[in-house]
């Protein structure tokens, strides 16, 4: 099958059909009579399994070696993978290939995933050839170096093993140094290029600057990066993935208007169940807005109708000082929107509720607390392999055989463009 015809039908997310397992026994079978298998290993009763599961659906009509796997039934094979939080997709070749999968899981960003970890780690590009490759991922990175730059092949060929589950890496031959790296980020339409690559990081830190996305998807993984960057973080929270996706392409013109000065961010509510209370909404909401100072603690939640116009009159308004931080107590009142147009305001006692708790004793902790403490327990833990580390979020949680909530993440990343 032809991989770039299935990608575009993974971008759509049909009915769930609910999850179709295979035993242990099948999927070894898959991984040892196939190419290549991609193994799901879910979990009952897990949120974001649920949520994995329509997009799998799609996965498994496109590719015939993806296969899933419930690890409270099959609870020693996922021990054997080393799979220690869910969902996890992995890439599995016969010969013991096992690359974990770190992007968004939709079934768009899987295929894309696939569609990597079968081309070369680095393709040879010509001249001819130059303009296809460059378009033909999210990020594509290419090198022009002469054959006497053998260091900086190396070190490229280095990075590309390293990262090339994520972007494209491709490798010209120049006639004349110094050598070079373009890098196209063609979900935003940005370039960025360096010559100056002979410090040991330069060319690992041209690409996540070049990958880096205005309007960040909120992870585990990502949010200390985003709580020290200096800039105030404007979340939008849905559990649904339409809109999240729909917010993000609708914010793009404002994200790089204020990039110097904030970061725009969207939230799965399906991952973060219990953060709008901190920002004094309730749990329940289907979608919210609100901004965050990190280095003051102060929180501003925007209880309006959500447009992009609103939105930046809202943050205009916070700038200019007319509107005051959420004290925490404070009955948060939102703005209802009907299919007619006609507004009606809310009173929402759960974020009174939650607003109360937050100044009483037993507080629950917000989502900066909770990340000191889930980052001084990673730091006491010992080394893994990076796959392994990469995959695995917050604590550790073994396989179990009885069913049990566990949480996985995506790999995203941000810097100042």
């Amino acid at each position: 099958m032809c991989l770039k015809l299935f990608v575009p039908l993974l971008a759509l997310v049909g009915a769930s059909r609910g999850w179709q397992h295979k035993t242990a026994d099948q999927v070894r079978s898959a991984i040892e009579t196939n190419d290549y298998a991609l193994v799901a290993f879910v979990v009952p009763n897990s949120p974001r399994c649920e949520a994995l599961d329509p997009h799998w659906a799609n996965v498994e009509d496109a590719i015939p070696a993806a296969v899933s796997i419930d690890c409270s039934s099959h609870y020693d094979f996922c021990l054997e993978n080393d799979v220690a939080s869910y969902p996890a997709i992995r890439f599995m070749r016969p010969d013991g290939t096992n690359k974990p999968f770190r992007g968004t899981r939709k079934g768009s960003e899987i295929g894309n995933f696939v569609n990597r970890m079968l081309r070369p780690v680095v393709t040879r590009v010509e001249k001819t050839t130059l303009s296809s490759f460059r378009s033909s991922d999210d990020v594509v990175a290419v090198a022009q170096f002469t054959p006497e730059e053998t260091s900086l092949r190396d070190r490229f060929a280095e990075l590309a093993e390293k990262l090339h589950d994520r972007h494209a890496f491709g490798l010209q031959d120049a006639a004349a140094g110094p050598g070079k790296i373009t890098c196209w980020n063609n979900a935003i339409g940005a370039m960025q290029m360096s010559t100056q690559l002979e410090a040991v990081d330069a060319m690992e830190e041209l690409v996540k600057r070049c990958a880096a996305p205005l309007v960040p998807r909120l992870t585990r993984r990502n949010e200390v990066e985003h709580l020290n960057s200096g800039k105030s973080l404007v979340y939008f929270f849905a559990r649904v993935e339409d809109y999240l996706e729909a917010w993000t392409e609708a914010v793009l013109a404002l994200a790089k208007k204020y990039h110097e000065y904030m970061t725009f961010v969207t939230v799965d509510l399906n991952e973060y169940p219990t953060m709008p209370a901190s920002f004094g909404f309730p749990n329940e909401i289907e979608d919210a807005v609100a901004l965050q100072n990190p280095a003051t603690g102060q929180v501003y939640p925007y209880a309006g109708e959500i447009t992009v116009d609103a939105v930046e009159e809202f943050i205009n308004s916070i700038s200019d000082g007319k509107v005051e931080p959420w004290d925490g107590v404070s009955l948060l009142q939102l703005v209802e929107v009907d299919e007619q147009g006609h507004t009606q305001v809310i009173a929402s006692q759960a974020a009174s509720q939650a607003g109360k708790e937050a100044a009483g004793e037993n507080k629950p902790k917000n989502e900066a607390e909770k990340l000191e403490e889930r980052t001084e327990k990673s730091d006491k833990k010992p080394e893994k392999s990076e796959d392994t580390a990469e995959e695995e979020t917050e604590e550790k949680q073994e396989p179990v055989k009885e069913t049990k909530k566990t949480e996985s993440e995506d790999v995203k990343t941000h810097d100042e463009l």
